[in-house]
């Protein structure tokens, strides 16, 4: 048998690639990165762009020249240049799960094996659990909004009183907030309980006052009577806050009531309560109590009211700074609410009105430089427009624990934020 010569079982040749260096871009090697051998940064580029790449095309048609020292100026043609040289993405490792020791395997294992808690289960906290009554079946109480509409709408047709002299009608409404929210009270009353009737009186006292107050405002009386009446159902909540808020900064002034006390002028009667001692009465709309329903309150109403009497106490507006508070909020709220020919309007009232307010300042208190002012009082309103949201968010929470029994002919007068 002919023995091989060494030429004829010598391997072909292979081109030699020095293993010190990055295929891809000539520096300094690491090792073998999905089929290539590279640099650590070649490697870690396959990986992010190798599957999803949003790069720009090359502007020299993919024929850009060889790296320099390890730098390329062209991503595509990197790119090409590592899939060229048999880089794949078979290796790549995706969704992979974190790192577990021993015992937290033995705690996941444990914990999939313990029955949910009743509150897990029913998707409710143990508080309305264990304290809940009975469900009512679907059971809503009805309540027919319609007199207070009604009553808004006389106030509106009836109009303010005339003859009124006044600059501007910024100042007119100044007037007006004079006569309907600090009007001289017949008698005091002190309130030790706040339930049904005492909750009524107080919307249909304050829906009828912010009727009363835009009639003051010459532009909004030109308005159609629907117009008008859809602005009152929609402001009338956030003015409240505002006008409360100022009411009682002046009575704390003046010492009209205590710290610890809050007015109101309902009617012809001026009502005091102290909100840590008076007691709340929610039978006749949930079966939740007070203490229950404190689940669904991230801070009290007497914390809230209080932080805004402190605020317009530091400011101590004037009547006419007042009016234009309440007019920004105002407008500012229902053009949210009512996008197109209502947004237009609001909009041209609060420019009209802001001009008027530039006047008051330079002409009548002689200070042009009041932008400190300003800032201090769209801090109010910034503030009541975040309690306003909150307010949101916990009915949306409400609606879901379906906490009320009581079902409103207009819903959008009272949740109106």
């Amino acid at each position: 048998m002919n023995t091989p010569s060494s030429s004829n079982s010598s391997p072909p040749d292979l081109p030699i690639v020095s293993i010190n260096n990055c295929q891809v871009c000539g520096t300094d090697a690491h090792g073998n990165h999905f089929g290539a051998v590279t640099c650590r940064a070649c490697a870690a580029f396959f990986r992010r762009f190798a599957i999803k790449n949003n790069f720009k095309s090359c502007k020299n048609n993919n024929k850009c020249k060889t790296p320099n020292q390890g730098w390329f100026t062209c991503k595509p043609c990197r790119l090409k240049r590592c899939k060229d040289l048999g880089m794949t993405i078979r290796n790549f490792q995706f969704d992979r799960d974190p790192y577990r020791t021993t015992s937290e395997k033995k705690t996941a294992e444990l914990l999939k094996n313990i029955p949910p808690t009743m509150e897990t289960f029913l998707g409710r906290s143990n508080l309305i659990v264990c304290h809940a009554k009975e469900p009512n079946d679907g059971f809503k109480y009805y309540v027919d909004l319609q007199y207070l509409l009604d009553k808004a709408r006389i106030v509106l047709e009836k109009g303010s009183e005339t003859p009124i002299h006044a600059a501007n009608p910024l100042e007119k409404l100044a007037l007006g907030l004079q006569q309907t929210c600090w009007p001289e009270p017949k008698r005091k009353k002190v309130v030790t309980k706040f339930g049904r009737d005492e909750m009524f009186a107080l919307w249909e006292d304050e829906i009828l006052k912010v009727a009363k107050w835009l009639t003051y405002f010459d532009e909004f009386q030109k308005l159609p009577s629907l117009i008008q009446l859809d602005i009152v159902k929609g402001v009338w909540n956030v003015w409240s806050r505002l006008e409360r808020a100022a009411t009682n900064a002046i009575a704390r002034r003046d010492k009209v009531c205590k710290d610890n006390e809050m007015i109101a002028y309902v009617g012809k009667e001026l009502l005091f309560g102290d909100m840590k001692n008076i007691n709340i009465d929610l039978s006749w709309c949930t079966d939740y109590t007070p203490e229950q329903m404190k689940f669904f309150e991230s801070h009290d109403y007497k914390t809230e009211s209080d932080h805004l009497i402190k605020l317009m106490q530091n400011l101590q507006p004037t009547d006419v700074e007042i009016s234009y508070m309440l007019c920004q909020l105002c407008f500012h709220q229902i053009g949210k609410q009512k996008p197109g020919i209502i947004f237009q309007l609001t909009e041209q009232f609060q420019e009209t009105l802001s001009n008027h307010l530039h006047d008051y300042y330079v002409n009548r208190l002689n200070s042009p430089k009041y932008a400190d002012r300003i800032m201090n009082m769209m801090k109010v309103n910034n503030t009541i427009q975040q309690y306003l949201y909150q307010d949101k968010v916990k009915s949306e929470l409400k609606k879901v624990f379906d906490v009320y029994f009581v079902k409103y002919s207009h819903p959008d007068l009272i949740m109106n934020y």
